[in-house]
């Protein structure tokens, strides 16, 4: 999910599917909370150094919820209101079932270029132990100023809300690998974040200047809608999936702007200083052994000195 209100412009309803849909779809679109989480979490948790923890990309709140069960004090912030109201939903019924941990899980909308003053959440005195911003989604933030001026801007707001010896985070996928094969490393909608048997008809659009230089990545694809709510949207449309026809709505356009590696962790590193404690994980893996292991993410985790 994006932190700032930037393809779409200022408003909810200048977004597609304003009605709440695309929550709903994003939702679908995660789907197993708990196969998703295995990918990651363990290697998650022993990178937070604290109980207060920030989640400034929460979507529909899968992370949030998951860190709250394991007994975090949580903040959570997104852009999108329904994407807000998903994880209030989520917040709610945890406390209609009876876990109390999730009576004090913080929800508020946020844009990462306005984190500090504009943000509807009230940041904790002291700052925070840890901000997570995964899933790609700091990808998703254009340089409206040119020259890594917008992207400086939001790391530094990070930066800001943390304590001393807090910890950023913060992953993008390996798009080194994209921009020397113009395509995406193997397996990569199998990912450790997003592997949903509901979605089928991937195609990923490069968008590339007149030098062939890779500018973003659109991601386009269809969601299967059957046996859920919304498959009686008056959007649907039947479509071929493995031989069977089944209800499809579109997952909207995801456009992601290019890190290199060396570029991204520079971008950190101007804001956090050279000197700052700073690991990389391939797909949160702490130690690789596969041979030829080509990772999807680069998981970069730095410290506030």
């Amino acid at each position: 999910s994006s932190g700032i209100n930037a393809e779409y412009g200022t408003s909810d309803e200048d977004r597609p599917y304003a009605d709440g849909r695309e929550a709903r779809i994003w939702h679908l679109y995660i789907g197993d909370t708990t196969l998703r989480h295995r990918h990651y979490k363990h290697t998650l948790l022993s990178l937070l150094p604290g109980h207060r923890v920030y989640d400034v990309a929460c979507a529909t709140g899968a992370d949030s919820a998951m860190l709250v069960e394991e007994g975090y004090s949580l903040w959570s912030s997104d852009v999108d209101k329904h994407f807000l109201d998903r994880a209030r939903a989520e917040r709610r019924e945890r406390m209609e079932g009876g876990d109390e941990r999730f009576a004090s899980w913080v929800i508020g909308r946020g844009d990462w270029l306005d984190l500090v003053e504009g943000c509807e959440i009230e940041h904790p005195a002291g700052g925070y132990d840890a901000i997570i911003c995964i899933g790609n989604s700091f990808t998703t933030l254009p340089d409206f100023e040119g020259e890594g001026r917008t992207h400086k801007r939001a790391i530094t707001n990070f930066w800001s809300l943390l304590r001393r010896g807090g910890v950023l985070i913060i992953d993008h996928r390996n798009f080194d690998y994209l921009m020397e094969h113009k395509t995406l490393p193997p397996n990569s909608h199998g990912s450790i974040y997003y592997d949903c048997p509901r979605l089928f008809n991937i195609r990923n659009e490069l968008v590339t200047d007149e030098k062939g230089e890779v500018l973003s990545l659109v991601f386009k694809s269809d969601i299967c809608v059957t046996g859920t709510d919304l498959e009686r949207d008056a959007d649907v449309c039947m479509k071929d999936k493995d031989g069977m026809m089944v209800a499809t709505l579109p997952l909207n356009n995801i456009t992601c702007f290019p890190h290199t590696l060396e570029g991204f962790t520079g971008l950190l590193r101007s804001v956090f200083g050279e000197g700052a404690s700073h690991r990389v994980l391939p797909d949160f893996k702490e130690d690789v052994k596969e041979e030829g292991f080509v990772p999807n993410f680069w998981v970069h985790a730095i410290v506030k000195d």
